[in-house]
């Protein structure tokens, strides 16, 4: 059996101002800050990362360009926590804490830096706090309170949605594979339409580059393994 994913490695986020990004979910929040480096194989782009558990991240992503380009309420940004965004946007941001306790400190220390927090709200499976962060991105914080699935799968939307007793059966009960050690070769990049990169203009030529290229060329091209401020390493034996 394949292993399956067990949590979120980093969610990256686009920013203008760094900086602003990382007053707020430190100093508010309370994340650390882990690494900030240029963007390993992007040109002038900057890379931060804040801790939110032993290995799950959030990151921050911000280019040159990115100061001109303008966000778009019901496009690119939600604007508030029910608010529409184009189709595979991310709507809002959920962050988990173990405890309502936890969910009420976490108001507290929040307020106490003068930002508006909404709730908590109780979802029946979860307790949570909204509240906006900066460059519009909309913040919940939840607690999980006990979920039993039979409870939460309705029919009515079920229906809705265009989905039958055996698609659920399915979404429940995912199919196993097993790993052939990386062996499966590579598909066809347009193998599948609409689920593909989509480069722009100043992309284009490197991108059908990279789509040519094999996984050894791939890895040479963004693969760099020296921090930016190496420890110096005793020398083993020594």
């Amino acid at each position: 059996m394949g292993s399956l994913p067990n949590g979120v490695h980093h969610l990256a986020l686009a920013t203008r101002d760094v900086k602003a990004q990382l007053d707020f979910f430190t100093e508010v929040v309370g994340m650390e800050l882990v690494a900030l480096y240029w963007m390993h194989g992007v040109e002038n782009t900057v890379h931060a990362f804040v801790k939110m558990g032993e290995t799950t991240t959030i990151a921050f992503v911000q280019a040159p360009e990115m100061k001109d380009i303008e966000p778009h309420l019901g496009v690119s940004h939600a604007g508030f926590i029910a608010g529409n965004v184009a189709p595979g946007v991310m709507q809002h941001l959920a962050l988990n804490v173990d405890s309502e306790a936890d969910l009420m400190a976490m108001r507290d220390r929040i307020r106490a830096h003068g930002h508006w927090v909404m709730g908590p709200a109780d979802h029946g499976f979860c307790k949570s706090i909204y509240l906006a962060a900066p460059e519009g991105i909309m913040l919940e914080f939840s607690t999980w309170t006990g979920l039993d699935t039979d409870e939460w799968i309705d029919p009515e939307v079920v229906a809705h949605c265009g989905m039958t007793a055996a698609d659920i059966a399915r979404y429940r009960d995912p199919p196993g594979f097993a790993s052939k050690a990386g062996q499966v070769p590579q598909p066809d990049p347009r193998a599948r339409p609409n689920i593909e990169f989509v480069f722009p203009p100043e992309w284009r030529e490197r991108g059908e580059k990279l789509y040519r290229m094999s996984d050894e060329e791939l890895c040479a091209v963004f693969t760099n393994t020296t921090p930016p401020v190496p420890k110096r390493r005793k020398a083993v034996g020594g």
